[in-house]
């Protein structure tokens, strides 16, 4: 982005985007959320919910490749096949419940994924500021992720803080395989955190382009949550690459399906003789500070 005309267009077709089509049946959570990009909602998850993931979690840390260190786990990222396939049954027999409490299933997806997002007690275990992967084409749609901690969320055990109105920004081709070009600017983020707390059974839904982070866990017990993907109806599923080698103003945008999340390390390049591959350009979103400044401040909530 060059200027700061260029950033209001894509401000207001993001905004456009999500404003028209409501994914949410009450009307007044899908208004908070378009605006800032996440939205807590209380007295979601039932107990027999939530103890059902917590037994699956408590058998996948019994398989090979596991391991729980001081840092922040994120089990998605791990490559054990029977994990994934675990993690992805006790979702799916879970959101068959939950999703028709909050959604209009004629437009959300049923079958999901998501992972387990687990924080040891340790100084460590902080997540810094970041934006999620893009896994749709974000320029003509839009999903949620769905945050839900097996117990209560506070200053103290690892809660999450957002940026309001980051979703907006525009930046669309994000990944494990892309840089994060707005990683220079995360001392100025910071100034505009919001620290977000929840208790079990609550939820928070945020977009995966907004800014968000999460802070270390210093009490006594391990902070234990999963994260749960809502996507559109029957979505074009992609992933972004991009490398040194490719020129500047390009970047590669693969079609995957669900199996690729299943199996790809989030590391390597996609092997393109599977999965469909294009180049497209490269929204490079390099601002200066000052361009920078102007973009947060003019998409915060008033």
């Amino acid at each position: 982005m060059s200027n700061v005309k260029e950033m209001d267009v894509q401000q207001s077709l993001h905004y456009k985007l999500r404003e028209q089509t409501p994914y949410f049946l009450n009307k007044e959570q899908h208004e908070f959320y378009v605006r800032n990009g996440w939205v807590k909602i209380e007295n979601v998850i039932e107990e027999s919910e939530i103890n059902d993931f917590l037994n699956t979690y408590n058998r996948i840390t019994k398989l090979d490749g596991f391991e729980l260190t001081e840092q922040f786990l994120n089990t998605g990222c791990m490559v054990n096949p029977e994990l994934r396939q675990l993690t992805s049954d006790v979702i799916n027999r879970n959101v068959k419940t939950i999703l028709p409490r909050l959604f209009d299933m004629d437009k959300v997806e049923m079958h999901t994924g998501g992972s387990f997002v687990i924080k040891p007690v340790s100084k460590e275990s902080a997540l810094e500021i970041h934006q999620d992967s893009s896994f749709i084409d974000e320029e003509k749609y839009y999903s949620l992720f769905m945050w839900v901690p097996f117990c209560d969320v506070n200053e103290e055990n690892g809660h999450l803080s957002v940026l309001p109105g980051s979703h907006l920004w525009g930046s669309t081709q994000r990944g494990f395989g892309v840089p994060w070009n707005l990683a220079k600017h995360i001392g100025l983020m910071k100034n505009y955190m919001l620290p977000v707390y929840a208790n079990k059974g609550d939820i928070i839904l945020f977009d995966p382009a907004l800014v968000h982070a999460s802070a270390p866990n210093l009490s006594n017990e391990t902070r234990h949550a999963i994260t749960i993907t809502v996507a559109p109806k029957n979505p074009e599923l992609i992933y972004y690459y991009k490398d040194d080698k490719m020129p500047a103003g390009d970047i590669e945008k693969y079609y995957v399906s669900e199996d690729f999340f299943k199996t790809y390390d989030f590391a390597s390049k996609p092997d393109e003789t599977v999965w469909r591959k294009e180049v497209v350009p490269y929204k490079s979103f390099d601002l200066c500070e000052e361009k920078m400044l102007a973009l947060i401040e003019a998409n915060l909530p008033e």
